[in-house]
């Protein structure tokens, strides 16, 4: 009877044990999938962040063509308005001469 306690116990203990690998089995299967989709999802990350970086670059070399071309531009304007000021300013007439003034006494 002893032996019959001692074995139940065993092969309860031996049952619990299968059932616990292969929830353990299954649980590692599940880690590897995830595992490949977690490196799969890094991979893509490491892509897109380059076309971010490459995309990054072109915007400032763009920015800095822009910024460029908008300084000639403004100092062409600023050129345009000294000589319109230049032009729109009265010419002083030549003062009188003294006999001129003396004359018209």
């Amino acid at each position: 009877m002893t032996s019959f306690l001692v074995e139940s116990i065993l092969l309860v203990a031996l049952i619990g044990t299968i059932v616990g690998l292969l929830v353990f089995r299954r649980e590692l299967r599940e880690l590897k999938s995830n595992q490949a989709n977690y490196a799969t999802s890094l991979d893509e990350t490491g892509v897109a962040l380059m076309t971010v970086g490459n995309a990054i670059r072109e915007i400032n070399m763009q920015g800095l063509t822009t910024l460029q071309n908008l300084i000639v531009e403004i100092e062409r304007a600023r050129t345009m308005l000294d000589e319109l000021e230049k032009a729109a300013t009265p010419v002083p007439a030549e003062p009188m001469r003294s006999s001129a003034r003396a004359a018209g006494r």
